[in-house]
């Protein structure tokens, strides 16, 4: 798939956007190039609020930097045989606690992508429980943090 129609397809998805022409960090973020992507069909959108505080600036948090991270997908390999029940239990509970149910099972079964700083606590919620052994995801793959 071309980058042009994954960045129309962003748009058209409901994706928030940013139309801040003034932004000096406009042509690296994936908010500012997919409402350059936006359809003239369209007629309305959810777009970054222009006049908040740090919009347009060096330091934007709404900024989305155009560029891959290694995301993980799927967590249905993640406790190893020789990981105690016990151990593997209160992991389980506390990633389903802090995620919630619903979301913790979207990215178990690889419905949704997980973040490089989330796959980082992840690993930080199993040290925290004793286990010092890698914490793998069932594959990894390039894409940008949307």
């Amino acid at each position: 798939m071309k980058k042009d129609n994954i960045f129309a397809e962003k748009a058209e998805s409901g994706y928030v956007v940013c139309f801040a022409e003034a932004c000096q960090l406009r042509e690296q973020c994936l908010r500012w190039i997919v409402g350059q992507h936006m359809p003239a069909t369209e007629s309305v959108s959810m777009s970054v609020n222009p006049h908040h505080e740090g919009v347009g600036t060096d330091h934007c948090q709404l900024m989305r930097k155009m560029q891959k991270v290694k995301m993980a997908k799927g967590m249905r390999h993640i406790f190893s045989d020789e990981m105690p029940k016990r151990i593997e239990k209160i992991i389980r509970a506390t990633l389903i606690a802090h995620y919630g149910r619903t979301y913790y099972f979207e990215y178990r079964k690889g419905a949704k992508l997980i973040q490089p700083s989330m796959q980082e606590d992840i690993r930080e919620v199993f040290r925290h429980y004793g286990w010092t052994k890698d914490v793998e995801f069932d594959e990894y793959i390039d894409d940008y943090e949307w």
